[in-house]
């Protein structure tokens, strides 16, 4: 049951993220500031990105004991960019809200982390749901 949930929210978080990401520049006009969507983006990306690094170290570690090399790599490739995205994430979001001083976020890390986070969540949420059948 709980890996149909987290499969569930990495695909609608993902999916979500990358509809969302290719249609912004159609929705929104930026002048008047941040669309409340991305607001709720980014909390749901601060929730999910540190049960994605749970999820994924837990298929590293089973990856890491298999003799099975590209089991091996993708365990091992989908771990270090869900953690490398949960870095870079809350380090830029807190630039945005949080930060002392005069520190603004970098709009191009914004941009890699909603190309890259679908291409982690969307085929690891598959992955759980089709564990989660079987």
């Amino acid at each position: 049951m709980l890996n149909r949930l987290l499969a569930a929210l990495f695909i609608v978080v993902g999916a979500g993220l990358a509809v969302h990401f290719v249609l912004d520049p159609v929705l929104y006009d930026w002048e008047d500031g941040q669309p409340a969507l991305w607001h709720v983006f980014d909390w749901a990306r601060a929730a999910s990105l540190p049960l994605a690094v749970i999820v994924t170290f837990e298929a590293k570690r089973r990856g890491d004991a298999e003799a099975d090399v590209r089991r091996y790599l993708e365990a091992n490739v989908q771990f270090y960019l869900a953690a490398a995205l949960t870095l870079l994430f809350y380090w830029n979001w807190v630039q945005v809200d949080w930060a002392a001083g005069d520190q603004q976020s970098d709009s191009q890390v914004w941009v890699f982390i909603d190309v890259v986070l679908p291409l982690v969540f969307v085929p690891l949420g598959l992955r759980l749901w089709r564990e989660a059948e079987s």
